[in-house]
């Protein structure tokens, strides 16, 4: 059985023995992200904000171990290890001269292990925990990383990181499944935890003695992606009986309209319940979190509590425990306000490590209240409070969080497409183009380019691709629109700036789950182009507009609908459009 310790007191030997070598199999990676052997740099773990890093921190090893020289940078360790499986790791630091406070230890890729660590002038602590060593999808195109390594980071003033000891151990495992609000993020050095991307999935591990974490959650994920792009085969190679997987949908399911809460999106929870209790493991659910409540003359709302129903309904239904995240998040954030809730989140949707602290804790408490094994016996008793968000850290040009739009979390290792499906086909140029322009989600696999475009999903990517007019609730023009739905206020915002034809919106129907045909992609597109009081243009019209621009696609049928690829290289070539091509637009007298 494997088993090693690394002891960094008293060594005499050449300064710069002290990084990872692999021919030795050890040490602690430079802070300089071309020279680092951490395999997660850009896609989690720690990474440096920009390059020049070099001479801002350095790693000294003298008498009382390893240390870093400047506390808001991470001292980080790696280890190789035999093979996957389930690691016990014991880490002790010391103090130097004077009591110091304020440390924290992460595992892995910037997994939290133990927070806000109080050392005595010249004592030491040690912390034991367990980390699951397993593949993991960084970055979607590419396979996964096999990284048959242990890592840990110590960021804190005044303190030595003396030995770390490591042994094939066997405790459960929680796995964890979902998308950028439970994936893990990467650590930007100089670290600053209110604009730090943060999620509870890498922050669960300080709650438990008895367990270890393997976190397979990956930005812009469904209950289909994670099923068809990677992720539960990596779960399945390596659940054993008795482990935990616990898992978050529902963000992006919302954005696909064959994922309803009570059709798909529910029976893929079913089949994930079914397939985890094949394995002798144990599922748990956690309902989605809140976005930054929104507010309508009914109070405030927001647009995720059919999906959190359904996981009530399906855990009710399969006897699973349910960790109802969404109703406590909803309800905090609206008894903080909306401005004081801010401070939590990047965003409307991601939380900073703040709020991911403040989401962790919850789940934990909930775990102990509802003593759901067999979690509840390998809990310890931390019970930190979260921090209390330090508002001067915000950088000066920073940008309000109910400003920016939800975007997934972005590796700096991103290849040019990510899609296994659009290898060769005639669209792929424009596809590279459409990503670079911010119009497609780089975290999937598969595009599905010649599959139909339902009209609701296409107003999310349309404005994307052109100045997204002022949104406002649902106002109920048509009866096949609900007003708590994800496409209710694009619909609403096309409405309002003139870019629906009311001939193909008859009888008080959208119809968002229609395919969109290529007249009306032609119609939104040429009526964009014109000023607010002239867009009354009819088909026909905007197809002649469009032939002129150069708007007109291969294969384009006005009553037939258009694939998923035309309709996305239609949209960057609208996004190409100079100002002296636009000029010459016929206009309304």
């Amino acid at each position: 059985m494997f088993s090693k310790t690394y002891s960094f007191v008293n060594e005499k030997t050449d300064r710069m023995s002290v990084y990872y070598e692999m021919e030795r199999g050890w040490g602690f990676l430079p802070f300089n992200i071309e020279e680092s052997q951490d395999k997660f740099t850009g896609t989690a773990g720690w990474n440096p904000y920009g390059k020049k890093t070099e001479h801002e921190a350095e790693i000294v090893w003298d008498t009382y171990g390893v240390e870093c020289s400047n506390k808001n940078y991470p001292l980080r360790f790696r280890a190789d290890v035999p093979k996957n499986g389930v690691y016990a790791v014991s880490v002790t630091i010391r103090s130097k001269k004077e009591k110091v406070s304020g440390v924290h230890l992460y595992s892995g890729r910037r997994n939290l292990v133990k927070r806000d660590i109080v050392i005595e002038a010249g004592e030491a602590v040690t912390c034991r925990f367990y980390t699951h060593v397993c593949e993991y999808i960084p970055v979607m195109g590419k396979p996964p990383v096999e990284d048959q390594a242990i890592y840990v980071s110590l960021i804190g003033e005044g303190v030595c990181m003396e030995s770390v000891s490591l042994e094939e151990a066997e405790v459960p495992t929680l796995f964890i499944a979902g998308d950028s609000l439970v994936g893990d993020y990467i650590g930007g050095y100089p670290y600053n935890p209110i604009i730090n991307g943060g999620s509870w999935g890498q922050n669960m591990l300080q709650y438990f003695d008895g367990l270890a974490v393997c976190n397979q959650a990956h930005g812009g994920m469904t209950t289909n992606c994670f099923r068809d792009d990677g992720h539960w085969d990596i779960v399945c190679r390596n659940i054993r009986p008795g482990d935990i997987f616990m898992m978050e949908f529902g963000h992006n399911d919302q954005k696909r309209r064959n994922l309803r809460p009570y059709g798909q999106y529910a029976a893929n929870l079913r089949w994930y319940i079914h397939e985890i209790r094949k394995r002798g493991a144990y599922p748990v659910i956690v309902t989605s979190l809140s976005r930054i409540p929104s507010r309508d003359e009914d109070g405030y709302y927001d647009l995720l509590e059919e999906y959190a129903d359904s996981c009530r309904k399906v855990g009710k239904e399969w006897h699973v425990p349910v960790l109802d995240l969404h109703s406590y998040s909803f309800e905090l954030l609206c008894k903080m306000g909306v401005e004081n809730c801010k401070v939590y989140f990047n965003d409307v949707t991601h939380t900073n490590d703040y709020g991911a602290l403040l989401v962790a804790q919850y789940l934990a408490e909930e775990i102990r209240k509802q003593k759901i094994e067999p979690l509840y016996h390998c809990m310890n008793t931390f019970q930190g409070e979260p921090w209390k968000p330090d508002t001067s850290l915000y950088p000066s040009d920073a940008v309000s969080s109910d400003q920016k739009e939800e975007k997934p979390i972005l590796s700096t290792d991103l290849p040019e497409l990510p899609y296994a499906d659009c290898k060769h086909i005639r669209q792929l140029n424009g596809l590279k183009e459409a990503m670079a322009k911010g119009l497609l989600d780089p975290c999937l696999k598969f595009y599905h380019p010649f599959d139909e475009m339902p009209r609701g999903q296409f107003l999310y990517l349309f404005f994307k691709a052109v100045k997204a007019p002022y949104k406002r609730p649902y106002q109920g023009e048509y009866c096949d629109i609900y007003k708590y739905e994800w496409d209710a206020q694009n619909v609403q915002a096309a409405l309002d700036a003139g870019l629906i034809d009311k001939e193909t919106t008859k009888d008080s129907r959208f119809r968002p789950d229609d395919a969109l045909t290529g007249g009306e992609l032609v119609s939104m597109m040429v009526r964009s182009l014109h000023p607010m009081d002239d867009r009354e243009w009819t088909i026909p019209q905007c197809e002649q507009q469009a032939k002129s621009l150069g708007l007109i696609w291969e294969g384009y049928q006005r009553d037939g609908w258009v694939n998923r690829a035309d309709c996305t290289v239609a949209l960057v070539h609208l996004m190409n459009l100079t100002e002296d091509e636009i000029k010459y637009l016929p206009r309304h007298d």
